[in-house]
């Protein structure tokens, strides 16, 4: 035993060395290419008057680009400060050249950017920034980020939920179920104490009394009793009936009968109706306070269960390309329902932005995006129309520009984005950018908000008016039925055939 305790002993200790050995391999391997990549960067300090052309796009909020007549435009944004800040750094100058519209058109914006980058020699930057994947990585060289950010769904403000019936809201279907039996059995037992009560009593008559009640009465009328006994057990089981509906509705009333048992069984009921009149008012008259909302999509799971709201899709855009390409899992199920509808995926922002516009989308994207449309609906409209998602746990966004493929001046732009990156100029730029709204009552926790009394409007009573107009409806059916059972009952007592011939 104890040679094979030590032997697992030496074999744990052989595993922790290798696993230390490997860790400190990965650190010193790590700090070497650190010291090269610091060592290419130190070489030079600028670029030394070199000229460079970038591509630029309308890339609303963060970049927008108007153009005007004769080829004539407008270019401002956080990355216009961007390239106006590195120039005098790096000592370079530049050109901006715009997208190719038609190739866009074809590919979408972003790959008809990356084609214009690839394929024109001319072209040796994109003056935006852009999220790296291994595809973006292996065809373009980039650099140091430039800026970072999560993703957020941009999705309609939840509504109030439909109060037609909210009658029946305040119970589960299992609670109504049970209340409804517990009244007919109730009732029921009522109905049997009230007939055996009654045959007691008259079976507590004299002999004498029953056999003058039995010869003033005709022979023959055996039936004639048998109904009435009929008749009376219905009379007792609505009466009972009511009273105990009187007893659920706070109408009270007074039972004909003064037994014990009676007074024990609508005791028991009155402190059941209690419990359960009271719970109900309760959640009834919280619904007419405080709305109940219809389910907040704060996450892919609860976009993917929505049946209300559709995801929609940039298929140029990183995380509309992880989710297209999704094999499994919730991505998968998005994918799937963006696919079944070929218009939901896009690659024009201004159609995407139109159609978001509807409040029947979803569109997962950078959270400053979403923040700003969230703020450009409310000062167009003057109403929160829609709401953004808590970050999404799928990634967070580093983004960084992107160059040719093996360009010899990448390091360099690297180093002065590191300067920059540390100052913290791009997230300065971007969160003053006069193209992001403020719409600070659109973020606003609800619940912090202090209630007010508002008038009850009619979709707020709108279920009490349908049992009622369900109830005047039944009530004029149920007379029209009675008039013609009395009118059939009144023609066989006269002998009326039912069908003239």
């Amino acid at each position: 035993m104890k040679m094979k305790a030590s032997g697992l002993k030496r074999s744990k200790e052989g595993i922790f060395l290798v696993f230390t050995r490997s860790l400190h391999l990965s650190l010193v391997v790590f700090i070497i290419v650190l010291l090269i990549r610091n060592a290419n960067l130190s070489k030079k300090t600028n670029l030394t008057g070199r000229h460079f052309d970038f591509v630029i796009f309308h890339q609303p909020p963060f970049d927008i680009l108007k153009r005007g007549p004769n080829g004539t435009y407008t270019w401002t944004g956080s990355d216009r400060y961007l390239i106006e800040w590195l120039a005098p750094k790096l000592n370079f100058t530049y050109s901006l050249v715009l997208i190719n519209q038609t190739i866009a058109d074809k590919y979408g914006t972003h790959e008809g950017l990356y084609y214009q980058l690839i394929n024109e020699e001319a072209i040796d930057g994109i003056a935006s920034s852009f999220y790296l994947t291994m595809d973006r990585v292996t065809r373009m060289d980039y650099t140091f980020p430039t800026w970072a950010d999560g993703f957020s769904l941009v999705v309609p403000r939840p509504g109030e939920e439909n109060r037609l019936f909210a009658f029946v809201g305040p119970f589960q279907p299992t609670v109504w179920l049970l209340i409804f039996i517990s009244i007919f059995v109730l009732v029921s037992v009522m109905t049997l104490f009230t007939w055996i009560h009654q045959r007691n009593v008259k079976n507590s008559l004299s002999p004498s009394t029953i056999d003058t009640e039995s010869n003033n009465q005709p022979k023959g009328n055996e039936e004639v009793r048998n109904i009435s006994l009929q008749r009376s057990l219905f009379t007792s089981f609505g009466s009972h009936m009511i009273y105990v509906m009187n007893i659920m509705t706070n109408q009270g009333g007074r039972e004909v009968f003064s037994y014990l048992s009676f007074r024990i069984m609508v005791g028991i009921w009155v402190l059941c109706a209690t419990v359960l009149v009271n719970s109900y008012t309760g959640i009834v008259i919280s619904s007419l306070t405080t709305p109940r909302m219809k389910p907040a999509i704060n996450s892919f799971e609860d976009l993917a269960a929505s049946k209300e709201v559709s995801i929609i899709l940039r298929h140029d855009t990183a995380i509309g390309e992880q989710i297209l390409k999704a094999t499994s899992g919730v991505y998968k199920i998005l994918g799937d329902q963006a696919r079944s509808n070929p218009g939901h995926i896009l690659g024009d922002p201004l159609k995407l932005n139109a159609m978001l516009e509807n409040g029947r989308y979803a569109y997962p994207f950078l959270s400053k995006f979403a923040y700003s449309f969230v703020g450009s609906q409310y000062k167009k409209e003057g109403k929160c129309r829609f709401k953004t998602s808590k970050t999404l746990s799928a990634m967070i966004g580093y983004y960084s520009l992107l160059f040719k493929k093996g360009s010899s001046h990448t390091p360099m732009f690297s180093r002065a984005l590191v300067d920059m990156f540390e100052a913290g100029l791009m997230f300065h730029w971007v969160d003053n950018l006069p193209t992001i709204p403020r719409a600070d009552k659109c973020f606003a926790d609800p619940k912090s908000g202090v209630s007010r009394s508002v008038p009850i409007q009619l979709t707020d009573v709108a279920s009490a008016f349908l049992i009622l107009g369900i109830g005047t409806g039944l009530g004029i059916l149920t007379f029209l039925i009675e008039q013609m059972y009395s009118n059939f009952k009144n023609r066989r007592r006269h002998g009326v055939p039912l069908i003239k011939i």
